[in-house]
């Protein structure tokens, strides 16, 4: 005798978005925040001028330029629901948050808080329910 096979209505699937669409809100909103924190960054770099974050006062302008255009990559990866930009930005995240905790030691409660705000804000949109689905389902080819 065989097993009994449980039919599909009573065991769904869990629902992964099908190749090709788009992305989930948090997804494209992290992406478009990434997308516009390069382009400030090159800006700044192409300015000669600082972000005002811990790097910005640290790197020259070239080193500046590169950290926009990692900026850029990530928010492509992200977009395209790449799991290495997801978890490069939590990283990231993470070393963002580290600064601010040492920025709150040694600088104050101001400076802490605005750079404490972009790594929570990366952080909470990629721990989305949608954005953790969206970057569970299986790669798709680079369009």
């Amino acid at each position: 005798m065989s097993a009994p096979v449980p039919s599909p209505d009573q065991q769904p699937e869990p629902a992964l978005p099908q190749p090709g669409r788009k992305a989930p809100g948090p997804v494209l909103a992290t992406a478009i925040l990434l997308y516009v924190g390069g382009a400030l960054t090159l800006v700044y770099s192409l300015a000669g001028a600082s972000t005002g974050g811990l790097l910005g006062a640290v790197l020259p302008s070239w080193a500046l330029a590169l950290y926009g255009l990692l900026y850029f990559g990530l928010g492509w990866g992200v977009q395209h629901g790449r799991r290495w930009a997801r978890r490069a930005v939590l990283v990231l995240c993470a070393v963002g948050v580290a600064f601010a905790t040492l920025r709150l030691v040694v600088g104050g409660v101001p400076q802490a808080l605005g750079e404490l705000l972009w790594p929570a804000v990366y952080a909470v949109l990629l721990n989305t329910e949608t954005a953790r689905v969206w970057f569970r389902r299986p790669p798709q080819p680079a369009a």
